[in-house]
């Protein structure tokens, strides 16, 4: 992999990258076939980048930056792109910030310029940040109230402790509270430059018309580079947490630190969680839910960071089950260490699964921009299809084996539970 030259392996006829004199680096991937685009603003900008005392920040920008600009009212962002049939919107994660709308080809001149003005011009009035506050509050109290969300909050908390990576996307209710518009200002200086930034597009369109929308709409971005992002190593130790509520089922997720984006393992362990938890036909599907009655859904989280990532599995149980059902996964976890216990059939099967669903996924113009932005800006390049199918079909029993021994392992697992306390197992 060629960190320092992401044009590297990218094919001329279907990629095209350009990095503009400001630093701001524009890549779009021509879908003749379709009609339609999709065009992504991306930053490293997420919940992992905020100051202490400021969390929730990045997340709370990302809705001010709908709430006007200096020649745009929040009505007039929102009508620029419906008025013409296009989709726009946002989300924030714990390490990026993305802004996309999805339209026709023919409008693309237009998400740019509403894009470029909301990312470069909000104007983050005082009185609006009040009312957004309240807002982003009720969102939080959403999520306090459904626990399925909160615990997964709960349990990036107990497994990263004073890690970055510990920080809620949606802050706490006492630091978005706390905000003002010259925190929000702030975090816009420091994560929202031409060198933490990338413009993405995928469908019909031409690469050097939309360099040139870019170049002519995005001049107002600081030249200055950012500061570099804390790479701390994350602690690894294993821990049981159990969150305390007054609520009919415990809601849990165990698990561990998985793998960076650079770790050539991860295409294993993609595998290895979809054997495990993947869906209906999965392992402790199979086990816990369909022989045993014990929880209605299991599945898996599978996460990738810079230096890290998350391997783990969620469930929700009545409390009297669900030691069992963590024993449970447990000892399916124990099964796939042992030499011989996935047969070639189950890796064959598990490995069509993964890329069925990545080529289905790409049926998807938004999924396609996504890949083209995600790939630069974490990976340093756009890596072929084809080498991601090689890199699956390289993929052994025993290195699933060696990965659900190392990452899985006992002694790394983190377990955190949201409810009521646990009772004895029903006989």
């Amino acid at each position: 992999m060629n960190r320092n030259d992401p044009t590297a392996d990218i094919p001329a006829d279907r990629y095209r990258i350009t990095r503009l004199e400001s630093g701001l680096t524009v890549i779009t991937e021509a879908l003749p076939y379709v009609r339609s685009v999709a065009f992504g603003v991306w930053s490293r900008a997420g919940s992992r980048d905020e100051a202490p005392g400021r969390e929730g920040v990045a997340h709370f920008l990302e809705h001010m930056f709908f709430k006007g600009t200096e020649t745009r009212s929040a009505f007039d962002i929102a009508y620029a792109l419906e008025k013409l049939g296009g989709y726009l919107n946002a989300f924030t994660s714990k390490d990026h910030t993305c802004y996309y709308c999805h339209l026709l080809d023919e409008h693309l001149p237009t998400a740019v310029d509403v894009l470029s003005d909301m990312i470069q011009h909000a104007r983050l009035d005082p009185d609006e940040t009040e009312r957004e506050k309240q807002v982003v509050l009720e969102e939080i109290k959403t999520s306090f109230d459904t626990p399925d969300d909160w615990v997964h909050e709960l349990f990036f908390t107990d497994l990263f402790g004073d890690h970055p990576l510990a920080h809620p996307v949606l802050g706490s209710e006492e630091t978005v509270s706390q905000l003002s518009p010259e925190d929000l200002q702030a975090f816009i200086d420091e994560r929202y430059r031409p060198d933490t930034m990338l413009l993405a597009a995928a469908g019909s369109l031409d690469h050097d018309e939309v360099v040139a929308e870019v170049a002519r709409r995005f001049t107002d971005l600081p030249r200055e580079l950012s500061h570099e992002r804390n790479g701390e190593e994350a602690d690894g130790r294993g821990r049981l947490h159990h969150h305390h509520r007054d609520i009919s089922q415990i809601h849990a997720i165990t698990g561990s630190h998985g793998l960076s984006y650079h770790d050539d393992d991860r295409y294993a362990l993609v595998i290895l969680m979809n054997i495990l938890a993947g869906g209906m036909s999965s392992r402790l599907f199979q086990t816990v839910r369909e022989q045993r009655g014990l929880v209605y859904t299991i599945s898996s989280l599978n996460s990738f960071y810079d230096e890290t990532g998350v391997a783990a599995f969620y469930f929700a149980a009545a409390p009297q089950n669900t030691v069992l059902a963590l024993e449970l996964i447990a000892e399916e976890i124990d099964k796939v260490t042992r030499p011989g216990e996935i047969v070639e059939e189950e890796l064959i099967s598990a490995r069509e699964q993964v890329k069925g669903h990545l080529m289905l996924s790409l049926e998807s113009t938004f999924n396609r921009m996504s890949r083209l932005a995600r790939g630069i800006m974490f990976e340093g390049r756009i890596i072929p299809l084809d080498e991601t199918i090689a890199r699956l079909e390289a993929v052994t029993a025993e290195d699933l084996a060696r990965l659900a021994k190392t990452i899985l392992a006992p002694v790394t697992m983190t377990t955190t539970l949201l409810g009521a306390e646990t009772g004895p197992a029903e006989s």
